[in-house]
């Protein structure tokens, strides 16, 4: 029953964001009372926490490449390239996905105004990973400064996370509603292609 809380929770707060949306209706939403939350998770702010958690766990448990080791200090820069594209493609595959839905609405919610919670959930479990590529930036961009290395590594997880947060624009603009195989196939290229450019810099 937990579970099924917490993915009630995940794509209601998502859709709706936490103030609109009350315990009674995701405790109904999987046929439970609502002292099952309380039981669970305290309460609502608990309930929410709990998602929050969820969603940065499978993040950095699931999807498989953000686990790859990233290349030592004897690399070369082709094998940083591919160690950090894998990464940022990985990342756009879970995009691509259905489940990332209910995911990509609720971080979408947080990353405009974090709460203290989800804010320290992120300096835990994702800004080392977004640290760790940050350091392959600034080896393979030795002409940046520190800040602009650290900024290109965000706009490389941008790239990713469009894949979800633009997809009404990118079904528009190839005119299909649904991504077929080849088309998922299509835009990770594009993605690895656009990431290999920004990675090689002023050297391409």
């Amino acid at each position: 029953m937990r579970e099924k809380l917490i993915h009630a929770a995940i794509e209601r707060f998502g859709k709706r964001g936490f103030d609109a949306v009350g315990t009674r209706e995701i405790a109904a939403a999987v046929d439970t009372p609502m002292s099952s939350i309380t039981y669970h998770f305290g309460g609502k702010e608990g309930l929410y926490h709990a998602a929050a958690e969820h969603i940065f766990d499978y993040m950095v448990e699931k999807v498989g490449a953000l686990r790859v080791e990233l290349p030592g200090p004897y690399a070369t820069p082709q094998q940083r390239i591919t160690a950090v594209c894998a990464r940022i493609c990985a990342v756009g595959e879970f995009m691509l996905s259905e489940q990332s839905a209910p995911f990509a609405l609720f971080i979408g919610r947080e990353q405009q105004d974090p709460s203290p919670h989800v804010r320290e959930l992120m300096q835990a479990k994702i800004m080392p990973l977004i640290r760790q590529l940050a350091a392959q930036v600034a080896i393979l961009r030795p002409e940046l400064a520190e800040a602009e290395a650290k900024a290109v590594t965000v706009f490389l997880f941008g790239m990713a996370l469009t894949l979800r947060h633009s997809r009404a624009s990118l079904g528009l603009l190839l005119e299909c509603e649904d991504f077929d195989a080849n088309t998922k196939a299509m835009l990770l290229n594009q993605l690895e292609n656009c990431a290999r450019a920004v990675l090689a810099g002023k050297g391409a």
